[in-house]
């Protein structure tokens, strides 16, 4: 398959995007509390389905983007408009499923029952998310041989 192709040539990109999206939560917090890892921690371990969601998401993501900077680098007949819907997917997943700090910023724009309705959901919005990059991987043809 092209992205196990993708992650053996540069393995560094599929590890390094995945740390860095799973720890980009607590990083944004850090800006409004310096509990924010204990928080995070603690958050993670409070709702056990939305951690697992979150570790696939963050493995998904690094597959993705190991991906991504292969065809970037290696295809000369992929399509990279495709790798639009998984970006969003991306930053759909990342801000309503998994970061509680981007609440603040949703915050401002709905009102407390909207707030509720993500947080209580956020699960659900987490597993979208992960369908849009898996949705992805596969379109950029990283399922194929």
């Amino acid at each position: 398959m092209r992205v196990i192709t993708a992650i053996k040539e540069k393995p560094s990109h599929a590890i390094f995007s995945a740390i860095g999206i799973f720890f980009l939560t607590p990083i944004i917090q850090l800006l409004v509390t310096p509990i924010a890892f204990e928080i995070w921690f603690k958050t993670l371990i409070a709702k056990p389905l939305n951690a697992i969601l979150y570790i696939v998401f963050s493995f998904l993501f690094g597959l993705f983007i190991s991906l991504y900077l292969y065809d970037k680098n290696k295809c000369e007949d992929c399509k990279v408009q495709d790798i639009k819907a998984g970006f969003g997917g991306a930053i759909l997943g990342f801000v309503l499923g998994v970061c509680p700090a981007c609440f603040s910023l949703i915050g401002a724009l709905l009102p407390l029952a909207g707030n509720i309705f993500l947080t209580t959901y956020s699960h659900i919005f987490l597993l979208l998310s992960i369908i849009v990059l898996i949705f992805s991987i596969n379109k950029l043809g990283g399922f194929k041989k």
